[in-house]
């Protein structure tokens, strides 16, 4: 054969390693080629070329045998037989073992000393014969609970590894390494059965006052979902408060047991991805959002729900509920949110009237805030719908019970305080435990403003009036009535185009339409009363009950009689009387 032909073609032909280094030494030793060339060729090292060519020519073809591998297969490899046995048995019982796991476990069970790959060829010499699988009885299948620890514990002090004690007995690995590190903290007693369900295990706290709380909150807010429930729970049972899964299991319970009424009557379905807002506030302050509601119908009118929330922390600034969806009835609630929480860098809201309307505008450019109008018909871009969604949900049912406006402005203030103080969806992934609106908000003013510009702002609009013990208010030539039961109290008079408002504490007391003569900048008239009952209203009895007519709510006073001029007084001389000082002179 040619030394030029391709060794990599002709050792696909060669079938005894000694025939292989044969070849690879054979131009070297007959044909003297170099064993630099002949490394290049068969693509071996050149030291090994060297050396084999070498222990040829001093032993022949004996000194192309490998004698560390007939060593190796000429040394018997065997262990006494009970080891031997056990091998097979761990191999037969777990074909997935280590060698160095059957190692570890021989040495614990056997005190024998071997290594892995005495096992390795053990088990190469004596493979496993394939049958059906040893009967073991499994974690789960032991009667005694304590014997299937135990049979974990002994395994893993064996020599067996997690993994695989967890693959033979059929559970799971973290339930192994929870075994064993309660028997290393409490050795054989933490084999024995105790309670290891925590005391607020949704089993332990679905109780039957549990569930009777739960479903008196279902019957007070029916339109409540387990995410609002609770949060209403939460401010009753504070931190025993059990998880919203449980809530939401008890509430599922009342309602096939109990029939406790569903959210809105229908499942709640699979929320969609949601839009991206074009007023997303970054910082507390930056958008506050403003909205009226068609709150409940009372005396076949509307009442209306106006808000306010900071964008943030979606907290309730200022709520009322109103007879009135007009300039008037936003002008108030801005004035009160401007005074408690400062002024924001913008006021999102819709297109209504109220909301372009030129004393609307008026204010903000003054306070120098940015009004931002949503796109027309793209209500979900006002934040304030999510807290009217809530609305809906918590409070609508009472609101439609209601008997008096008065009830109605309770209840409106106590939803804004419920609002406020319970976990709000928005922040249920925070993760520092500031779950609530006020919470976020903590206390965080927008930009300051003074009273005195506050004033000047609405100057035109706002007023103040204290009231007298007859219960009126004076206004220029006019005293209107207000309230008897506020008296030596401050009240807040509110004038825009012809209405005039007599408030207190975002309470309205009156209603009056007034002219202003425009020459003279003064009222010329005051007329249409209309009162309102609320709870300011004196607890003391009237001794005689006046009807409308009889009853004079609006008194004009005299207007200022004219004084007359002062005269200047001239010194006189008296006459002398002659006879008394005659009488006088000669009695003393």
């Amino acid at each position: 054969m040619d030394n030029k032909e391709d060794f990599t073609q002709l050792r696909l032909r060669f079938t005894d390693p000694v025939q292989h280094d044969y070849e690879v030494i054979r131009p070297v030793v007959l044909f003297a080629q170099s064993a630099n060339s002949r490394s290049r060729e068969t693509e071996m090292p050149r030291t090994t070329v060297r050396e084999k060519a070498k222990q040829f020519v001093i032993e022949g073809m004996l000194g192309l045998v490998d004698q560390r591998a007939a060593a190796a297969n000429d040394r018997e490899i065997g262990f006494p037989d009970p080891v031997a046995k056990y091998i097979l048995y761990l191999k037969h019982l777990f074909p997935p073992i280590h060698y160095r796991e059957i190692v570890r476990i021989i040495g614990n069970k056997f005190g024998y000393k071997t290594n892995h790959g005495k096992v390795k060829r053990f088990l190469e010499r004596h493979p496993v014969t394939f049958q059906l699988e040893l009967e073991l009885t499994l974690y789960h299948d032991f009667e005694d609970a304590y014997e299937a620890r135990w049979t974990v514990v002994r395994m893993y002090y064996e020599g067996w590894n997690k993994k695989s004690i967890a693959a033979v007995l059929k559970l799971s690995r973290q339930h192994v390494t929870t075994i064993i590190q309660a028997f290393e903290f409490d050795g054989f007693a933490a084999l024995e059965d105790k309670r290891t369900r925590p005391a607020n295990h949704p089993d332990n706290q679905m109780t039957l006052p549990f569930m009777d709380k739960v479903f008196q909150a279902q019957v007070e807010y029916p339109d409540a979902g387990r995410f609002r429930i609770h949060g209403i729970l939460e401010q009753e049972l504070g931190e025993d408060t059990p998880s919203e899964s449980t809530v939401g299991r008890a509430m599922a319970h009342n309602r096939f047991w109990r029939g406790a009424p569903h959210p809105l009557g229908k499942d709640v379905e699979a929320a969609e991805e949601p839009a991206e807002l074009p007023y997303k506030p970054l910082y507390h302050h930056q958008y506050w959002f403003i909205d009226i509601r068609y709150l409940v119908k009372f005396e076949e009118k509307w009442v209306y729900s106006i808000c306010i929330i900071e964008g943030v922390s979606r907290t309730i600034l200022a709520g009322m509920a109103s007879r009135f969806q007009d300039e008037l009835a936003i002008l108030q609630l801005l004035h009160a949110a401007f005074g408690d929480f400062g002024v924001p860098w913008g006021i999102v809201s819709d297109n209504a009237s109220v909301f372009t309307a030129e004393a609307f505008m008026r204010v903000l450019e003054e306070l120098e805030i940015e009004p931002c109008p949503i796109e027309s018909g793209q209500s979900w871009q006002n934040l304030i719908e999510t807290q009217f969604n809530v609305q809906r949900r918590l409070a609508d049912a009472k609101f439609i019970q209601a008997e008096s406006f008065a009830e109605i402005e309770d209840l409106h203030a106590a939803f804004v305080q419920l609002f406020n103080t319970t976990r709000h969806w928005a922040h249920r992934d925070r993760t520092d435990d500031r779950l609530t609106p006020v919470a976020v908000l903590a206390g965080r003013l927008g930009r300051s403003v003074s009273l005195e510009r506050l004033r000047r702002v609405f100057r035109h609009l706002q007023f103040t009036r204290v009231v007298n013990r007859h219960g009126n208010v004076s206004i220029q030539r006019f005293y209107i009535y207000a309230e008897r039961g506020l008296a030596q109290r401050r009240v807040t008079l509110w004038f825009f185009e012809d209405r005039l408002h007599v408030e207190y504490k975002q309470t309205l007391l009156a209603r009056y339409r007034y002219r202003l003569d425009r020459n003279s900048t003064k009222i010329s008239n005051i007329s249409h009363p209309k009162l309102y009952r609320t709870y300011h209203a004196s607890p003391q009895l009237e001794l005689l009950e006046l009807d409308d007519s009889q009853w004079t709510k609006i008194s004009r006073r005299p207007e200022y009689a004219k004084r007359r001029a002062a005269t200047a007084k001239v010194a006189r001389q008296l006459a002398l009387d002659f006879p008394l000082m005659s009488w006088l002179f000669f009695w003393f």
